[in-house]
């Protein structure tokens, strides 16, 4: 997920030192980027030359009324002011200056997020991860099935909701099954939500009555769809309530969501729904330009569903050997994972094999740790100093100080 890039502005330096130290040795560490200031001249002169790098500016009043929140790179900032209890004196968002810092800093990137970074899912609904990539053939599909498969070695439930336009054919187990209901669950679903929608009531039966369980995943999904309308006439509507249905159904801890490559209503619902996302891209230039390009498209057209999406995106780099050799052409594209190459597949599997092997699940395995806040990777680096006389500190540690 890509960082915040946070201003922090208070008079005393006392409260600056624990606050850098505690990002530093927190889970925090990969969220944020600080910048400190205990002078004004100091914090303006930044916003005036570096305020386009800038997501977010947590300040004193004295600050916020030396800056102002109006005009040129300033009105797309969120300004956030800190007070020490009592009304505040200066409009606009605030938090309090002395809580536990880490509801401080749950509810700042809350507010940054738009509500999505850090937020918990809600008592007895799953968990939403999406799988996406703007560019096909990266293997998406086989990182969600093998996902799936490991999170349900780990005592999960596990729901793989496949919503590619034209999906992967995976047997259901026990030779080649191709039985007319395996493959009807998730279409008649479909109609029943909206014959329920119309009645104005909810389905009668639960999601395993249209579901199987696969014995190789050893967790619940449904069976392909052989006409590709069934998929083509989902709206964004219908996509939400299905991903409603099944996250909300208290049936499953985790519900992985298969989407496509290309832009569509149904792919777009399922990357707003996803409280997490694994975000395929390759070790190679194209890829990473396509996926850019897209992004940019989306800042430009779609400003809060982007704010939304990188509030939640991991971003993992597909069929890697060895160690990444492209740059990514922008900094919004942080590769946090890499995903190993394994030539054996280039030839191939069977009908309905599911294709894995102990690096790639070792891989996975980590992914998974990452996507659901149960690692945290350290990062070290020496400092770095500008023109400006800002102490800057490599990403992950407790950054710039003046």
């Amino acid at each position: 997920m890509l960082p915040v890039r946070l201003v922090l502005a208070v008079q005393d330096e006392d409260y600056i030192e624990p606050f850098l130290h505690y990002v530093r040795c927190s889970g925090f560490e990969r969220r944020l980027i600080i910048t400190a200031f205990s002078r004004k001249e100091a914090y303006l002169k930044f916003l005036v030359e570096s305020g386009d790098t800038v997501d977010a500016v947590l300040a004193e009043t004295g600050f916020l009324e030396a800056s102002g929140t109006k005009g040129g790179i300033q009105d797309r900032i969120v300004f956030i002011g800190l007070t020490e209890g009592g009304e505040a004196a200066y409009p606009g968002r605030h938090l309090s200056k002395y809580q536990p810092l880490h509801l401080l800093l749950s509810a700042l990137l809350d507010i940054v997020r738009g509500g999505k970074e850090g937020a918990l899912p809600i008592e007895g609904r799953a968990v939403v991860i999406g799988v996406t990539s703007t560019v096909g053939g990266l293997g998406k599909t086989t990182l969600a099935l093998n996902m799936a498969r490991q999170l349900a070695a780990e005592g999960g439930k596990i729901f793989y909701l496949n919503l590619e336009t034209v999906q992967t054919a995976i047997s259901p187990g026990g030779g080649e099954a191709r039985s007319e209901e395996y493959r009807a669950g998730l279409a008649r679903l479909l109609y029943d939500l909206k014959a329920a929608e119309d009645r104005r009531e909810r389905p009668r039966f639960p999601v395993s009555a249209y579901a199987y369980r696969h014995p190789v995943l050893q967790g619940d999904t449904f069976g392909p769809l052989d006409n590709l309308n069934e998929l083509l006439e989902m709206e964004r509507k219908d996509t939400a309530e299905l991903i409603d249905f099944i996250a909300g159904s208290g049936l499953y801890d985790t519900l992985i969501v298969d989407t496509d490559s290309f832009p569509n209503g149904r792919t777009e619902m399922a990357l707003e729904k996803s409280d997490r996302l694994a975000w395929l891209v390759a070790d190679d230039w194209g890829v990473m330009r396509k996926t850019g390009v897209w992004l940019d498209h989306l800042e430009r057209s779609r400003p809060e569903l982007y704010s939304a999406v990188m509030g939640k995106a991991l971003f993992a780099a597909s069929k890697v050997s060895g160690s990444l050799t492209v740059s990514p052409p922008s900094k919004r594209i942080a590769v946090e994972a890499l995903l190993t190459y394994i030539p054996a597949w280039s030839q191939g599997s069977r009908e309905g094999g599911l294709m894995h092997s102990p690096i790639y699940q070792r891989d996975v395995m980590k992914l998974c740790g990452e996507l659901l806040g149960r690692t945290k990777a350290g990062s070290e680096g020496g400092e770095l100093r500008d023109a400006a006389g800002y102490v800057r500190a490599a990403p992950g540690r407790d950054s710039f100080r003046p």
